[in-house]
């Protein structure tokens, strides 16, 4: 027991040292006693821009305890998973402040399509509506009809309908005020989720891929992402009510809530393992 409980013990803190390095939170070095004296005699402006230069950690600061609680939990079943795969990329990305309506555009148009596909498409349909990079003004401005665009620059962003009314009824709600960065980032999460459901064409899925990936949120379950739960039919060795014994989001929605529950309140770390158990890659994973 002792034997295992050291083992424990070294397992978490090189799970600690990986999340640390990945992170990039090098500890500062010693200053010399020249260093010293030059740093006196530097004029407080230039400390300033050179401390400006300093790249700032976009990662969460619940990523290493996160890591460590779902390498620990259920008996350390998904230790050798996130062992050979690494800390999930998305953590450590860049999300821009003013980014939620693009990002929410970008994910619709995601829905029910692996991720090369969803890339492709989007990067279709920046090229035809924002060449420069997402506008929302300029899409709304080649919006029309109830189907969202022309059915001629429909077929060259490789939109369906639905989509497109999707995503301009999305910047539309921005542009009346009833979604907003702020809102988004600052709103409780049922109260976040209601915001979006109610726009026309986003979903539950769509609020989860949104909190996850922009958000960063780390307690999000996403049920009703088909790659989340064949990698937790594979990985836990369960079958459910769907197509040949396939869990189904809905009449398997309690299994599913409690084979997760030992790794709340880091759920979202282990949906992203399920991504890797099925061997796709995350909505939006780059890596």
């Amino acid at each position: 027991m002792r034997a295992q409980g050291i083992t424990a013990r070294r397992s978490a803190l090189a799970l600690l040292t990986t999340a640390a390095a990945f992170m990039k939170r090098a500890p500062p070095a010693t200053p010399s006693k020249v260093a010293k004296r030059r740093a006196a005699a530097t004029p407080k402006a230039k400390t300033k821009r050179a401390a400006a230069t300093t790249p700032a950690s976009h990662t969460p600061a619940w990523a290493a305890a996160g890591l460590a609680h779902v390498a620990k939990a259920d008996g350390g079943r998904l230790k050798a998973i996130i062992d050979e795969h690494g800390p999930p990329g998305y953590l450590g990305e860049q999300v821009a402040e003013d980014s939620a309506c693009g990002a929410l555009c970008r994910i619709v148009v995601g829905q029910q399509l692996a991720g090369a596909a969803a890339a492709s498409i989007w990067r279709r349909t920046l090229g035809e509506l924002c060449p420069r990079g997402f506008d929302r003004a300029q899409l709304l401005s080649r919006a029309e009809g109830d189907d969202g665009f022309d059915e001629e620059t429909r077929s060259a962003c490789g939109l369906s309908r639905a989509k497109a009314r999707a995503i301009v009824a999305v910047c539309r709600a921005f542009a009346a005020g009833d979604l907003s960065d702020s809102l988004l980032r600052d709103a409780p999460g049922a109260e976040l989720r209601e915001k979006l459901c109610a726009v026309k064409g986003v979903g539950p899925w769509s609020c989860d891929m949104y909190l996850i990936f922009d958000l960063k949120k780390p307690d999000v379950l996403p049920l009703g992402d088909l790659g989340v739960r064949n990698g937790a039919q594979r990985f836990f060795g369960v079958s459910g009510h769907g197509k040949n014994g396939s869990l189904d989001a809905k009449k398997d929605r309690v299994k599913l809530e409690a084979l997760f529950a030992p790794y709340a309140p880091y759920r979202s770390l282990a949906s992203y393992y399920m991504w890797r158990v099925a061997d796709t890659k995350a909505f939006n994973q780059k890596q």
